[in-house]
């Protein structure tokens, strides 16, 4: 097994590229030729929070990734919203009913019933059971939440999407801390709480998923949940068993262009949740009509996420050089507003 122990995904993804074209193997896949790893790759972040992949080469769609990331936070499963960032979405992911069936967020939220409810036979929400077992036992190591469903996955032929990324092992890791000085002047002894989330992932592709989509979503995951339990956001560890690029791909890894953004200064983050006890009305509300983040107590929504969205509104209305950009200035978010800018200015110069 090889480790990439990057800062954020920018150095991860310079390092998995030198990786893939020293060692990686030619095989056969259902969908077409691959190169593989001979063996798995665990991927450590120290600061996933820095989560925006800046490679002008590799051209990652930062409006898609993160609301992607904010409609599984809201446990939604319909293919079509999706539609609005990739406009054939749904087209190649969905099943005929509309809906996709792998859906990480609707695994989360929605997908499993909850039998140990003796009120009612209702849908178990992971998010909220693991919040309450770290809240009554900080050192659980029994805080997993589960993606894959052998009932409904395993062997089920016919289906054009299924969860790559199959379960999230969550901890609090406790290291003693002196935090300061009392006001008598005595030291204040405090633990240092941060929480480390590791995924484990049967198939990633190392271009659309590992350090594309998937350290978005998961990262952003995990300072939900960071945020909910009231401690720091750790370390995130992805275990991919079957590491992968596909041939067609192999353009996009341009050695130079990764390198060159793999030690530049990063340009800074803002925190998603400012108001842990109203992140999910809020999201909700958001992924339902996305206007409402403007009035939003988590601010994120508001002063990022929308004018992302309507940068991509406006792209699509033929308004690049125009509205698209001037929404996309507008984004408070250093990280994000650079992708996005960057973002576009590649379709103009297009």
């Amino acid at each position: 097994m090889k480790t990439i122990n990057a800062i954020n995904v920018n150095y991860a993804w310079a390092q998995a590229i030198n990786l893939m074209r020293h060692y990686g193997l030619a095989e056969v896949s259902r969908n077409g030729p691959v190169r593989v790893a001979p063996w798995p790759v665990t991927t450590i972040y120290s600061r996933p929070d820095q989560r925006v992949l800046l490679d002008p080469v590799r051209d990652a769609n930062p409006i898609f990734h993160l609301h992607e990331a904010l409609w599984m936070l809201a446990g939604r499963n319909d293919a079509t919203w999706l539609d609005q960032f990739v406009g054939d979405f749904s087209a190649r992911y969905a099943e005929p009913d509309g809906t996709l069936h792998g859906a990480y967020g609707y695994r989360w939220r929605e997908h499993f019933i909850d039998r140990h409810n003796i009120n009612r036979a209702g849908n178990l929400d992971q998010l909220n059971k693991v919040v309450k077992i770290l809240v009554d036992d900080p050192y659980s190591r029994q805080a997993v939440i589960q993606m894959w469903d052998a009932e409904m996955d395993l062997g089920v032929p016919g289906l054009k999407d299924r969860p790559c990324n199959t379960q999230i092992y969550l901890r609090i890791r406790i290291t003693p801390n002196t935090a300061g000085i009392s006001a008598s002047g005595l030291a204040v002894q405090a633990d240092l709480r941060e929480l480390d989330m590791c995924i484990t992932c049967r198939s990633n592709d190392i271009v659309w998923g590992a350090y594309g989509a998937n350290v978005v979503h998961f990262s952003i995951l995990q300072e939900y949940l960071a945020a909910r339990l009231g401690v720091r956001l750790g370390k995130l560890t992805q275990f991919s068993w079957n590491w992968h690029m596909y041939h067609n791909t192999h353009h996009l890894a341009d050695q130079g262009s990764a390198d060159r953004h793999a030690d530049r200064q990063y340009p800074g983050t803002l925190p998603l949740v400012t108001d842990p006890a109203n992140i999910d009305f809020d999201i909700e509300q958001y992924v339902e009509n996305p206007e409402t983040g403007r009035y939003a107590t988590n601010t994120f929504l508001g002063t990022t996420a929308y004018p992302m969205f309507m940068a991509n509104i406006e792209r699509k209305a033929g308004n690049l050089e125009t509205s698209a950009m001037s929404w996309a200035n507008e984004i408070q978010a250093p990280d994000w507003r650079e992708a996005t800018v960057a973002w576009l200015q590649r379709r103009i110069k297009a």
